[in-house]
Parts: C-alpha cells; sequence; structure tokens
C-alpha cells in the first residue's frame, strides 16, 4: 500500500460547510454526496468522522471518482456487512488514482451521515492511473465485447415471451441470451426464430433444485454459447425469476471488475462468514449450506483431492459476471463437476452453484467477477411497482436487473417492464428532470384520461354465474347451517353442482385446527345479476361448552366462478364487517397453493370500500378460489362479482359495470 503520509500535500475537508455541523442525507435508496475537488488531483484516500447509521442500516459504502463528474469509477468498497468500523473510518487506496470529483455512496437504504469527511490527495505523478485512460479503455473493450446471458428457463410459454420482450428491450446489439430449456420440452414455433440474440436449445442435464445440475446447465449454456455466438467475451448467469429493470450498462459491468469484492457489492445479504471455507474442516457458521456440506462424506476431500480446492465461498449465482476465460476453466472442469454426483444426498441438499463458480475464479483464474442482478434479499421478497419507481432509479450503474419476480403473466410488477406500454409508463413516471411543466401536466392528464377509459370497460358478473342456470334459483339462493362442527383441520364440502357440471367444487369451508366446537352459518345468493351477496356468521364454544369470546380465525370459505384466471371484486359496505380488519387475512387458491394475500388495489369510498384480488390458475383447465376468513364472534356481509373471462360459462345476462 501507499506510504500516505510520505508526500502528502493536500487534505481537502469537504465537511462540515458553511459553519454547518454534520452532512445528514435524505433517507433513501443509495443515497451519495459528490465533492468537486476544483481541479485534477491524485485521491490517495479518504477520512470519514461521526460516521452514524441505525442497526437495519448495514455498513456498505462505495468511493467513486471521476474527472467530469459524469463518468464514475468505483475505486473501493466495503460490501461486508459485519465491520469493525464503528464512526471513524480512515483508507488508503491501494491505488492512486487522477481525478476531480469524488462520490461517497451508502450501498443500500438508509441515510448517510457523519460530521466530518476529509479527501486525502496529492500531486498527480506520471505513474498514478488517469480515470479519464482507464474509462477509454473500458469503452473501447465495452464496444468491441459480446457478453452471453444464461438462463435455466422452466416456465410458461407466455412467461417466456415476456421474458424475452424483456431481454430485447433493456439490452444492446452486442448482448445474447440462451435459454436452456429441459431436455423433452418442446421450443413452441413462434420463439425458434423470434431474434438473432436469442438461442433457445434443449439441455442434456436433468436439472434439479438442489445439488450440482444448476451448474451443470449453466455449463452446458456457456457450451451452446461457444457454438452459436462464438466471438463473445463475457458470461453471466441470469435467472427466470429475475427481469431487466433498466438497460444493461457493459461498461459499467466491466468497470466493476476491478473493484476485486469477492462478495457482491451492495448485497442485503450477509456472506462475511461464508468467503474463503476450508473445504476438510468446514465452518460451523454462515449459511445453513455448510451444515449439509460437513454431512456430505467425502464431499470436502473429492474437492481437495481432484478439483484441487483448498478453499471455497457461498455468493450469489444470479447475475455472475465473469470473463469468457474464466468460465472456460468451469468448462474444462466439467467432468469432475459431474463427479460431485455420489456426494448429493437429499436430506444434505446443497447449492453449489452458489460456491463452485467463484472458487474457481479465485483459484485458478483471474479472481475478477461481480453480480449485475440485485437480489432482493431483506424479507426475500418480490419485486413491487414501488421498487421499479424508487430503488431501480437510483441502483449503481452495474445493476440491470432484479430478482424475485413474480413470473405470472398478469403481475403487475411483470407486466410493468415486460411489456412496451408498461416501461413508457415506468419512465413517465420516473421522469423528474428536464420535464417542462407543461408537458408534465398533459402528461398527467393524458394518463388519467387513458386510465379512465380503461377502467369505463372494466365489466364484472356475479361470481356464481356459473352455478345456476336460471335467475330464479340465483335469487334463491342457498343458505348452510352448520351446528356443533369441530374445528379440525377438515374440509366441508358445500352442495351446490352436480358433478356431471363441474367435477370441481365452486364453494367449500375448510376449517383450521383450533379445537372449538362451531356453528357456522352461510348464505349465498345474487343480487340484480350484478353481484353475489356473501353472509358469514360463527360463533364458538369450547369442547366443555363454555362461549369463546373474542375474535379468532376458524378456518376460511372458497368460492370460485369457475372461468379459470380470474379478477375478483369484494365491495364491503360501511358496518357490514365486523371487525373492519377481518378479510385482511385473504387466501387465494390455485389448485396446488394456498397463499396469504393482500389486495392487488383497494378503492376507498365514503360509505363502502372496494378489493381487487387476481388469482392466475396454474394450468390452462385450472381453477381458482377466493379464501374468505371464517372468524367467532365475527360477522361479514360483502358483494363478491369477477370480471368475465372467455371461460366463463353461464347464464346469457346484460354486462353491468
Amino acid at each position: 500500500m501507499t506510504d500516505l503520509n510520505a508526500d502528502l500535500t493536500h487534505q481537502y475537508v469537504a465537511y462540515p460547510l458553511m459553519g454547518g455541523e454534520r452532512y445528514v442525507s435524505a433517507t433513501e435508496w443509495f443515497p451519495w454526496v459528490d465533492l468537486n475537488l476544483g481541479k485534477q488531483v491524485s485521491v490517495r484516500g479518504f477520512e470519514l468522522s461521526g460516521w452514524e447509521r441505525n442497526s437495519e442500516q448495514p455498513p456498505l459504502l462505495t468511493v467513486m471518482l471521476s474527472e467530469n463528474g459524469k463518468d464514475w469509477l468505483p475505486v473501493w468498497t466495503q460490501p461486508y456487512h459485519k465491520f469493525s468500523c464503528e464512526k471513524y473510518l480512515f483508507v488508503d487506496f491501494e491505488r492512486t488514482f487522477v481525478g476531480q470529483y469524488v462520490r461517497l455512496r451508502i450501498d443500500g437504504y438508509g441515510k448517510l451521515d457523519f460530521s466530518s469527511l476529509n479527501i486525502l490527495f496529492s500531486n498527480p505523478k506520471n505513474d498514478d492511473k488517469q480515470i479519464s485512460s482507464i474509462f477509454n479503455k473500458i469503452k473501447k473493450e465495452a464496444s468491441l465485447s459480446k457478453l452471453v446471458l444464461s438462463t435455466l428457463f422452466n416456465e410458461s410459454d407466455v412467461y417466456l415471451n415476456q421474458y424475452i420482450n424483456n431481454f430485447l428491450a433493456m439490452t444492446p446489439d452486442n448482448v445474447f441470451l440462451v435459454l436452456n430449456f429441459p431436455k423433452d420440452r418442446i421450443v413452441p414455433d413462434n420463439i425458434k426464430s423470434k431474434n438473432h440474440r436469442v438461442c433457445i436449445f434443449n439441455g442434456s442435464v436433468n436439472r434439479e433444485k438442489w445439488g450440482h445440475t444448476l451448474l451443470l446447465g449453466h455449463i452446458e449454456a456457456f457450451q451452446k454459447a461457444k457454438e452459436v455466438f462464438p466471438d463473445f467475451s463475457y458470461f453471466a448467469t441470469m435467472a427466470s425469476n429475475a427481469l431487466m429493470v433498466r438497460e444493461l450498462d457493459v461498461i459499467s459491468s466491466i468497470a466493476q471488475l476491478d473493484i476485486n469484492s469477492p462478495v457482491p457489492v451492495a448485497c442485503e445479504r450477509a456472506y462475511d462468514l461464508d468467503i474463503d471455507v476450508d473445504v476438510l474442516e468446514p465452518t460451523h457458521h454462515g449459511t445453513w449450506m455448510w451444515h449439509h456440506f460437513r454431512n456430505c462424506s467425502g464431499l470436502g476431500e473429492y474437492l481437495h483431492d481432484q478439483i484441487k480446492l483448498e478453499r471455497v465461498s457461498v455468493t450469489q449465482i444470479e447475475g455472475l459476471f465473469a470473463s469468457r476465460q474464466d468460465w472456460q476453466l468451469l468448462e474444462d472442469r466439467k467432468s469432475l463437476l459431474e463427479g460431485l454426483a455420489p456426494f448429493i444426498s437429499f436430506e444434505n441438499f446443497l447449492a453449489l452453484e452458489e460456491v463452485l463458480p467463484i472458487a474457481i475464479f479465485r483459484t485458478f483464474g483471474s479472481g475478477r467477477y461481480t453480480h449485475i442482478c440485485r437480489v432482493l434479499w431483506s424479507g426475500t421478497r418480490e419485486v413491487t411497482v414501488d421498487d421499479l419507481l424508487t430503488m431501480v432509479p437510483r441502483l449503481p450503474e452495474y445493476f440491470c436487473s432484479l430478482k424475485w419476480f413474480d413470473r405470472s403473466a398478469s403481475a403487475r410488477s411483470t407486466i410493468a417492464v415486460t411489456t412496451e406500454w408498461g416501461r413508457q409508463l415506468l419512465d413517465l413516471a420516473r421522469k423528474k428532470k428536464d420535464f417542462d411543466p407543461i408537458e408534465r401536466f398533459q402528461a398527467s392528464i393524458l394518463a388519467r384520461q387513458l386510465v379512465d377509459q380503461i377502467r369505463d370497460q372494466e365489466k364484472y358478473l356475479p361470481l356464481t354465474m356459473a352455478w345456476w342456470d336460471t335467475e330464479e334459483k340465483a335469487n334463491a339462493g342457498v343458505v348452510f347451517d352448520f351446528k356443533n362442527i369441530p374445528c379440525q383441520r377438515q374440509i366441508l364440502k358445500l352442495d351446490i353442482l352436480d358433478e356431471k357440471v363441474s367435477k370441481k367444487n365452486p364453494a367449500y369451508i375448510y376449517m383450521e385446527e383450533t379445537g372449538l366446537v362451531l356453528d357456522v352459518s352461510i348464505s349465498i345468493n345474487e343480487i340484480n345479476q350484478s353481484h353475489t351477496n356473501i353472509r358469514i356468521a360463527c360463533a364458538a364454544q369450547t369442547q366443555a361448552g363454555d362461549l369463546v369470546s373474542g375474535v379468532h380465525l376458524q378456518g376460511y370459505l372458497y368460492l370460485s366462478a369457475l372461468c379459470g384466471s380470474t379478477v375478483f371484486r369484494i365491495n364491503i359496505s360501511k358496518d357490514k364487517c365486523h371487525p373492519p380488519e377481518m378479510l385482511s387475512r385473504t387466501v387465494l387458491h390455485d389448485e396446488y397453493n394456498y397463499r396469504l394475500i393482500n389486495a392487488e388495489f383497494v378503492e376507498k369510498n365514503i360509505d363502502s370500500e372496494i378489493l381487487y384480488y387476481v388469482c392466475n390458475a396454474a394450468h390452462d383447465d385450472g381453477q381458482v378460489w377466493l379464501g374468505l376468513p371464517i372468524c367467532s364472534n365475527g360477522i361479514a356481509e360483502i358483494s363478491l362479482s369477477v370480471e368475465p373471462n372467455p371461460n366463463l360459462i353461464c347464464r346469457t345476462v346484460s354486462l353491468k359495470v
């Protein structure tokens, strides 16, 4: 390292300025502060004092330099969640860089809060790195390079179209996509020749969620890329539930390689204890995987003796970006990686695709890699529209993708980045600078008019339109009174349709297991061919016959329109639901999974509230159900309707808004 004090000629006291006591940014995604040093100097390091952060904000920092205030080169990062620095940080860079602008960035959500920041620099020397020369070299390399992305794909054909649309819209012409299908899956004819930048092939590896087969699948894609796109220079592994959220910046991705961070920069997950683990004596700390690793008899010895790895690390595979030469090292060892099969067991499952690539890069290759996908590890949650509006505009430039996305073709966040109109609306909503006030106003009015027109086309029918063949039966409806029912996790079928009409029951009760004895009353009937009226009431007592006070969940009433994928609309009039929050535990069921879910959209009026839920069928002939909570001492009276679906077979009625 450079002896920073040997020839130090300047110390730029950046903050506090103007007599202020502290610098405190807004609480937001990736807050930063930019400093102008006034001239080109050799930046040697920095000193940060009085650094404050709350317990939920990890100490993730990056320093970037620029000559022009536009092209920013990352020169130092602190990527670990467990960091010894508390309030004072002194850093001297391993290399000095000539620049004029300095940026200090928090790598996550939080605020930048400190009492003083000093930039340490000296007059430029001949051997100091010029930011402009580094960038010119990177830009030239990026313009001459081709990048291949690899995705192991096992989703629906509908989502396949969206995935490819998203890729083509968010990547430049020198980026290509290889999709590895399962070996027996038919490639749709309309997709085969969709675009010359996309290649779909059937891999030969039987891929499993755990083990080494996902890594082998990516190696297959690497081999296919060499055949189809022979002159590529970089390769990155992506995921089918990770989508592009902005255009891939090859320049920033290459620039990030020299930061040499062993763990993903700006990562919500702590990998601190998962780096450089001895294969023969794995740690007892860190990720759950090390416990399974230790239980796989002979695995460490195989890695040590056959693959020649003494240490391995765990990090994410999503968006792992490295040179072709480094990825070639994995292909060269493909037969050795296949030899891992005997050490894989169902009981001690492993995600070896997160372990072996960077271990091989660091042991036998350049050790230069980065990640162009940001995974939302915090809460392990799906990407929301709010993330697209607030997080994405402030992401570091090398991030182009987020995970996890809902792989449903109708999920709002998915639609927002996989359709042209969705991306245009996002761009319009995120456009804050250089937007003429009159243009902004007119765009806002236009958007409202278009939305009003779209909403006018929404037509809703009673949920029960496929249940009964006459209006008389529908108006009369059904009433079910269950007395002294034990709440023991059983299903109560509601006899409504003959099996000749449908083998799938449109209504049933699924009880919890509270051990109480229940009286449950349910009435279902149509009102004016516009909606279905539902009333649910429940009382509970103990096995000894004592009444139970308080409102407690006892089960769910599941209802289906028998029309496949469905938009459900619940209208709750004021004072018709007690307690008012009872429906906050609504569930959706698609024949396979039960999901507790919040409403997609809520309309609040003076005397009512309308909740919208969307549920996609699991397959073409599948059905979906809306689960309404049944609570002891709770009463719910609601109207329920669904938007018509081409699959809905029902009485002929006049559609009403």
